[in-house]
Order: C-alpha cells, then sequence, then structure tokens
C-alpha cells in the first residue's frame, strides 16, 4: 500500500498558479525549474538545511566529507594545470552551498578565489579554474513517455486539478526527436537534462576565462540513457530518501536526473576546451591526487589519527566512487 501524495500547502499552489499564467501547463523542465528555483517558495531560493548527514536535511555530497576532499581537488587542479603557476589562476567556485566555501581556511596555491552561489552573476575574466559540485544535475530536464496510444514518444507537463499535481501529455515538436531512445514500450521514460547542457553553455561561451574547468556529478554515457534505462533516470529526495513520486512535496524535495556526458563533451569541444577527461571519482583522484591518497594510508600504517573513512566514502567504488564521475577539460 502506497502512501498519498501529501498536498502542496496553499501558498506554493498560489505561486503556481501564477508560473502557469494563461497556460493550462508547465513542461516538465520549466516544473523542474519552478520547483527548484521559484523565489521565495523554490527548493533552492529558500532558507532550509539541505546537504548534510543531518536528519532535516536531503542528501549530502563530498563537499560535506571535511577538508579532504577540498585537498584532493586542489591538488587534482594543480597536476592538471601542468607547468603552468597555479598562482596565475584564480580559483572559482560554482553553485556552493550558503555559508560555505572549497578552498576557505585551507592552504592552496592559487592567486585569489571566487565563490559564486545562487543568484551571483557568473562573470569570469583571465585565467581561472573553475569547480563545480553537482551543479549540473541541479538544472531542469524534460521529461517523456512512451505512449501505448500514439505508439510514440509523448511529452510530459504539469498541469493543476484542484489543489493537485498531475502530469499530462503534450504535442512533441518536430526538433526533439533526435534526443529520443529509437523505440519503446508502453509507459517507458526518458528523462532529458537540457538544462545542463544549457547552464554549460552558457558558461564556456564566454570567452573573456581561460584556464581549467572540473565537475564532479552523476551521469551515463548517451547509449545507456536511451537504450538501458526504460523507467529514466529522474528522482527525488527528501530526508535521505529517494523516491520516484517527482510531483510529492512541490519545493521541498530536490528533483534531479542524470547527465548526459556525451552532450557535455560535446558542448566542451564546441567551446574550443581540448584535453577532456571523464573518469569515475575514484579513477579521476587515483590519477591525479597521488600524493594527497598516499599521505592518508601511510597516516594510516603508523596508526596516527586518520581520515581514511573518510576516504574510503570518497573513493570505494560501493561509495561515492563510482557513482560519481569527474570531468575535465582545458582551454
Amino acid at each position: 500500500m502506497s502512501l498519498p501524495t501529501p498536498k502542496a500547502p496553499t501558498n506554493t499552489i498560489e505561486a503556481f498558479k501564477n508560473a502557469l499564467g494563461n497556460s493550462s501547463f508547465l513542461t516538465f523542465d520549466a516544473f523542474v525549474d519552478w520547483a527548484l528555483y521559484n523565489v521565495p517558495f523554490g527548493y533552492y531560493a529558500s532558507s532550509r538545511q539541505r546537504v548534510g548527514k543531518q536528519k532535516q536535511s536531503d542528501f549530502y555530497t563530498s563537499s560535506v566529507l571535511g577538508s579532504l576532499w577540498a585537498e584532493l581537488v586542489v591538488e587534482s587542479c594543480v597536476d592538471l594545470l601542468g607547468n603552468q603557476n597555479p598562482s596565475d589562476f584564480t580559483f572559482v567556485e560554482i553553485a556552493a552551498e550558503p555559508g560555505y566555501s572549497l578552498i576557505e581556511g585551507i592552504e592552496h596555491p592559487f592567486g585569489g578565489q571566487q565563490v559564486i552561489r545562487l543568484g551571483d552573476p557568473i562573470k569570469l575574466s583571465g585565467q581561472v579554474v573553475v569547480y563545480s559540485n553537482e551543479w549540473l544535475d541541479a538544472q531542469p530536464f524534460k521529461r517523456f513517455r512512451f505512449s501505448h496510444q500514439k505508439k510514440d514518444w509523448v511529452e510530459i507537463g504539469v498541469s493543476l486539478i484542484g489543489n493537485e499535481l498531475v502530469e499530462v501529455e503534450i504535442d512533441l515538436p518536430e526538433n526533439h526527436n533526435r534526443n529520443l531512445p529509437p523505440y519503446g514500450q508502453p509507459e517507458d521514460l526518458f528523462d532529458w537534462p537540457c538544462g545542463a547542457r544549457c547552464a554549460l553553455d552558457s558558461l564556456l561561451s564566454d570567452r573573456s576565462w581561460s584556464g581549467l574547468f572540473l565537475t564532479f556529478d552523476y551521469g551515463l554515457p548517451l547509449e545507456v540513457l536511451l537504450h538501458h534505462r526504460p523507467q529514466g533516470t529522474a528522482r527525488a529526495y527528501y530526508r535521505h530518501k529517494m523516491n520516484n513520486d517527482l510531483l510529492a512535496r512541490p519545493c521541498e524535495q530536490d528533483l534531479t536526473c542524470h547527465l548526459c556526458w556525451d552532450d557535455l563533451q560535446e558542448c566542451m569541444k564546441t567551446n574550443s576546451f581540448f584535453d577532456i577527461g571523464l573518469k569515475t571519482q575514484e579513477g579521476f583522484f587515483l590519477s591525479h591526487a597521488t600524493k594527497r591518497i598516499k599521505y592518508e594510508f601511510e597516516k594510516e600504517s603508523k596508526s596516527h589519527p586518520s581520515q581514511m573513512q573518510t576516504m574510503k566514502e570518497l573513493l570505494h567504488p560501493a561509495h561515492l566512487g563510482h557513482a560519481m564521475y569527474a570531468l575535465w577539460g582545458k582551454r
């Protein structure tokens, strides 16, 4: 027996009605954008405990596991810069949580730092190292369902019946077909991370900056998304529990879907990036932060207090080591 979908508070319903305007529905990506970012109710726009291991938070990321994460990222960035002097670069963090900064309080070799939070304009110039963690999977995405009646894919939108949010079918514009699986079974779902590509292209198309781009996130190859995920990849997170009811608790739960690595790598190439790489989080740090990892293992072998448990959470395949990927490139 499943629990009924919680009804949205009246003020959230009124906000959704305002978002609808004269339309009878929002496209799914517009709904996600509204649910996450509308002011003042949106999940990321409102003041709440989102990230951490506390009971009242909804999920945790590598960045909440202490200074070890920051030290691994810094060493990796320096390694990727090669012969270039890190002091010539400003370290830029995109989408940092309120009150948090990756390299604040740790030793680092960069010439300066810049933190960009929700609502801040992204303005970069000169030589920079641009870093983000789970920024792109927090962007809007479209949702499609294979219709038994139409024997074809239909786009999903979100409408309002009474005080309940419901999914509705939308006629597909022709230019969407290139992103859809070539076939489907009735009720198959396909989630397309269109917002991630738009956000990344907006960042990279600005030619006033050069340097290194590095992001960590969830994602899959296009082949897997098209052929091996018939139930889609979108999910919601609330109080550290994952669920598939994306319309429940509007503005109170996180909404996300897997990125498409092929699409993002193509975006980087289009914007003149080279030495583009993609590895699991484990593989990335084992390749580019070997000194820091070796140091922790040596401390452990001498029975000194260490952060080995944190290291295991970051690198072990059963934890974040294989769930998360690193994508990077230079320009």
